[in-house]
């Protein structure tokens, strides 16, 4: 077990050496705070949805970055990771500004018109 535990960590700090990991944790995290302050507004917080976020968003993020910058750079593609955290960002911001409406808290019109989902 430990052997294991030592693996998954030396994966952990190899994947936080990348800026990339590091945006997207961050960014979610600030999503999390955001949705947080919205469902407390709204009376509609859930403490589980909390963790069930960051297993939805944060693990495959990081996990799909991850991947795709080790194996682009293993195979010489080096563009396929800038252009898979870009994907990931636009998500994830998309997730923040859905999140700062429902909080109450305006966005100009060219952009809520660009980000907010609609139901």
């Amino acid at each position: 077990m430990a052997g294991w535990l030592e693996t998954l960590r030396s994966i952990l700090l190899n994947a936080w050496a990348y800026d990339g990991v590091k945006i997207i944790v961050c960014h979610t995290l600030i999503n999390v705070v955001i949705a947080l302050a919205a469902a407390l507004k709204s009376n509609t917080f859930e403490l589980g949805r909390v963790g069930e976020f960051l297993i939805r968003k944060l693990a495959p993020y990081v996990g799909i970055y991850y991947a795709i910058k080790l194996a682009g750079e293993a195979a010489g593609l080096g563009f396929l990771a800038p252009i898979t955290w870009a994907a990931i960002e636009a998500t994830l911001t998309g997730d923040l500004l859905d999140s700062w409406t429902k909080l109450g808290l305006p966005l100009p019109d060219s952009i809520q018109r660009l980000v907010v989902k609609r139901a």
